[in-house]
């Protein structure tokens, strides 16, 4: 059985931009291993976040960039996230809404788990209609039955 190895966000950027050329190539090979089945590699839902902060943040990519990168990476052989059904979700919902990760990523969870969201933020209020999504007072007051899924008074 092939080992196991997490792998970190630095490692990821790497394969994804090629910026480095020694680092970008070990991790292409870290990557082609997997592949031919001589190493499994988890990639914890944290490192999918810190990814695509750093993307966004240092590489000045967009989520129409971001998303189909990690969402080919994601379904490589071999290559493993264990939310992997909600993480590739989210990652759809953050290129498709364009809306932050982070909101995506808790949206895609609430969605997967079939829990509502607590939050202040308008935003996943507005671009999240496929959950429900109230604000704290609002659970707190009981008025969330009055409200289906994304509707809101």
């Amino acid at each position: 059985m092939a080992s196991s190895i997490a792998v970190d966000a630095s490692v990821i950027v790497r394969f994804l931009t090629g910026d480095d050329k020694i680092q970008s190539a070990a991790a292409a090979d870290l990557f082609r291993a997997a592949q031919s089945g001589k190493v499994k590699l988890v990639i914890p839902t944290s490192t999918i976040q810190e990814t695509v902060y750093v993307l966004e943040r240092l590489y000045k990519l967009e989520a129409v960039e971001i998303a189909p990168k990690l969402i080919s990476l994601l379904t490589l052989p071999n290559v493993q996230t264990p939310d992997y059904r909600w993480v590739i979700e989210a990652l759809q919902f953050y290129r498709a809404k364009n809306s932050d990760f982070g909101d995506a990523l808790l949206s895609a969870f609430a969605r997967s788990e079939d829990c509502a969201v607590a939050t202040f933020d308008k935003g996943i209020i507005k671009k999240f209609p496929e959950i429900a999504v109230h604000t704290p007072i609002e659970f707190l007051a009981g008025k969330t039955q009055e409200w289906s899924k994304g509707e809101r008074s």
